[in-house]
């Protein structure tokens, strides 16, 4: 049993750390505005929509959203479109 759940812990681990690293290749290749905001709270709001949509002037689609490690407060939206 202990087998089992240790190998179960590590498959987890290794799904986990592969889909961080598939949404940071994937954020690498799209384009961002750096705007205020926590990107835990504020990413996918209807108010970060409307300002990259005004922003872009068409509608966009909001992808991912990352803290700035340089500066709290302050989050990279990356977006298609």
């Amino acid at each position: 049993m202990r087998k089992f759940k240790r190998a179960a812990v590590a498959a987890a681990s290794i799904l986990a750390f592969s889909g961080i690293g598939i949404g940071a290749a994937q954020a690498a290749d799209l384009p961002y505005v750096e705007t205020q905001g926590d990107p835990a709270t504020d990413c996918f709001t209807k108010a970060t929509q409307r300002e990259m949509d005004m922003g872009a002037g068409h509608h966009v689609t909001i992808v991912h959203c990352e803290r700035d490690p340089q500066d709290p407060g302050t989050m990279f939206v990356f977006y298609r479109g």
